[in-house]
Parts: structure tokens; sequence; C-alpha cells
């Protein structure tokens, strides 16, 4: 039986892969369904057991009772955890709780299990016991979505699970209050995990998951080669903040390390000069 760890940067398409991934026979996404901050304290062999335990439950209630524990937003994963209100404020949609799959399953079916700060800081010893993927963006893209939502921890610099289970990352981010030089450095953390603890096949640009109207998704899940879904890109998004990101844009253009581990500088130039009051 398959059970695929989904991970990735917050706010990089990982809610989507859910969501496409939910529209394929014999595959079921959750959309972190866990109480991952239960993983502090505990050695890798226990969080593996504790995540074995989950999917072996979810599979049992997913063939027993037709349902299985996730973030949903009226009963369904969507592609997006953000609305806007009338304001034109975006707030948080999401609930906790059962959804209902009614279509069928095989025995062996895939289940996938998304968590994206908390299985990246666990990814060492996660990769060794797990099928594991990670959706990555362009950095700038998702620093700009970070900073989209009043309600998001990352906005202030924060990762609350991943400083949590990371001790490094927490101590490394006290040296700094510069919100924008904290959300750079855990760009970064993302980034370089990323590389030390997957392989390429196991990394899945949002980009090319978009403009692949979802069958990028194929070279790790083959049932997307069927996919064919009306997708756009939301790196130039109408909720992102220009000001701050050129800020930021410039800033990390200025810097070297894992930031640039998957994404040129020329392609957050070219980011920026979409962004620019000409475009």
């Amino acid at each position: 039986m398959r059970n695929v760890l989904i991970t990735g940067m917050p706010r990089s398409g990982t809610t989507l892969t859910c969501s496409l991934l939910n529209r394929l026979p014999e595959i079921v996404a959750l959309h972190e369904p866990m109480k991952v901050f239960e993983f502090a304290g505990r050695s890798s062999d226990e969080v593996v057991k504790m995540i074995e335990k989950f999917c072996a439950e979810s599979r049992k209630s997913l063939h027993e009772n037709k349902f299985a524990v996730s973030k949903h937003v009226g009963g369904k994963v969507r592609d997006n955890s953000a609305a806007a209100d009338r304001a034109g404020k975006r707030v948080r949609q999401t609930e906790h709780g059962r959804i209902e799959i009614d279509k069928p399953l095989a025995q062996d079916f895939t289940l996938a299990i998304k968590h994206p700060a908390a299985f990246t800081a666990l990814l060492e010893p996660l990769s060794k016991h797990f099928e594991c993927v990670a959706i990555i963006r362009n950095p700038l893209a998702t620093l700009g979505s970070w900073n989209s939502l009043d309600w998001f921890p990352l906005k202030d610099g924060h990762l609350p699970v991943g400083e949590k289970l990371d001790v490094d990352l927490a101590r490394d981010l006290s040296k700094t209050a510069d919100v924008i030089e904290r959300q750079i450095y855990i760009l970064g953390w993302f980034y370089d995990r990323f590389q030390k603890f997957l392989n390429e096949r196991a990394l899945i640009k949002y980009e090319d998951l978009v403009a692949s109207r979802g069958r990028e998704l194929a070279k790790f899940f083959p049932a997307a080669g069927q996919l064919n879904e009306d997708l756009s890109s939301k790196n130039v998004s109408e909720f992102y903040n220009r000001a701050l990101m050129a800020d930021a844009g410039a800033r990390m253009l200025k810097r070297e390390g894992p930031i640039w581990n998957f994404y040129s500088k020329a392609e957050v130039e070219n980011l920026l000069s979409e962004l620019s009051p000409a475009n």
C-alpha cells in the first residue's frame, strides 16, 4: 500500500496538489490532517510509527466508513485555503474534520498526506521510511503570498511547527527581528532540506504544475497523466504587495545560498519585471 508524504513550502501549491490528486481514481490526498505538534520531543522512530498508524487508521476508515479526517472547505479539499471577503481581504476558510470520499478504492489505493512545515523539519528520517514529494515555487512569489495573509504566522517571519521541531531553525531566526530577513531565511531553510533529502524526481515546481494543466504530477503519481485542468498562475496576484516584493526581491538578489537551489536569480528578476507598473 502506497503512503506518500507531501511537503513543500506553505503557499507553494501543496493544497492545489491535494485537490488535483483527489480528482483521480485510487488516490486520496489529505490536507494537514495530523496533530503535528505532537511530534515534538519524540524520537524519529516514534514519529514514523505515529504516521504509519495514522495512515492505517485513515485507510480503515475510508474503506469501512467512506470518510477521513482533513482540513477542508465545505467538506472538500479545495485548491486554495484562502479566499477574498467582500472587502477584498484574504481570509482563512478551512476547518478541520471529516471529509466524505465516495469514489471506489481498492485495498492498495494511494494515500497522500500533506504537512509542509512539519514534514520538512523531519524530512531526513521521514524520507528513509516513506515516499516523499515536495512542491516548490518561485521564492519571490511564495514570499508575496505569505505577506498577503494577515492571519498567517509566516507574515511575521515565524514557522511555528518548524521552529518547534527544528531547534536550529528557531535559534537562527531569533538572531534578527527584521521580518523580511526572517522570511528569506525560512525560504532558504526549505530549499536546503529539499536538496539534501529528496531526489530531483520528488520535486515538482508550481509553475510546471500550472503550465502542464496538472499533468506534471504524473512523474510521481502516474494517474495524473490524465489531468487536463484549467489552471492559472498566481505568481503575480492582485493580492500581493508590489512594494514589499520589490524590496524582498532586491534583498534576495544580493545574497547567495540555498535560496537559489532550484530557481535562478534571473527567474526572480523576471518576476520583478512582471510586477513593475509598466506591466
